[in-house]
């Protein structure tokens, strides 16, 4: 971590980075599956989704439902995000980013109109200049796309600017890396180590208190 410098924007993953949406989603789904007549999720089962794809994961919990799910889990989720929580930290790092003219977007699996609700929710609107979301892009991330049409629509340059993306899992690591973009990693997860080796993250966090103890002493 040499040579580290207040980044020339930010972009940031929603759910498990921003969002404490884990448990919300879990019920969600829940919700869903229960009203298309399928089992809810055993403990600790939708773990193995969380993240992935629209495209990927509404086949494989909902099969030929998919559509129909989309739609349920859709009204659900705006039916009830006041229910919306935040990752501990989230407002200081954020208003510490903020407050030093950082520009800042999200980039995220969600659909943009729900992370769109839920950062209205949160009072955060002025914090981001875009939100980028599921179907803005023919692939979600793993893929570069999402986050590269981010850059493109405000102007940023990966390879000539020093551009970081935030996020707490592999699709985040894998999608900043294909990009040029800065690999920040909020890890703390039972498979942090192994990602860690394989990405090789530009900064690795348990916490945004460690980020911004990070930034502080720049």
């Amino acid at each position: 971590m040499d040579n580290i410098t207040l980044p020339d924007a930010v972009f940031w993953d929603w759910d498990g980075t921003l969002a404490d949406s884990y448990g919300f989603l879990n019920e969600s789904h829940n919700y869903t599956l229960k009203a298309l007549g399928f089992p809810e999720f055993e403990e600790g089962e939708y773990g193995k989704y969380f993240g992935k794809p629209r495209d990927i994961l509404y086949p494989l919990i909902y099969k030929e439902k998919s559509e129909e799910a989309k739609e349920i889990f859709g009204k659900y989720v705006i039916e009830n995000s006041h229910k919306i929580k935040t990752i501990d930290g989230g407002d200081m790092i954020l208003d510490f980013f903020h407050s030093h003219q950082v520009p800042m977007g999200i980039v995220s699996n969600k659909k943009a109109d729900l992370i769109a609700l839920e950062v209205k929710l949160l009072g955060w609107g002025h914090y981001f200049n875009i939100i980028i979301g599921a179907g803005d892009t023919p692939l979600g991330k793993p893929s570069p796309e999402p986050l590269l049409l981010a850059l493109d629509k405000t102007g940023f340059d990966a390879k000539a600017q020093d551009i970081w993306y935030i996020g707490d899992t592999e699709n985040d690591l894998a999608c900043a890396n294909a990009t040029g973009c800065r690999a920040v990693f909020l890890s703390g997860h039972a498979d942090s180590s192994a990602l860690i080796a394989q990405y090789s993250p530009f900064i690795s966090v348990d916490n945004f208190l460690q980020l911004k103890e990070i930034l502080v002493a720049i």
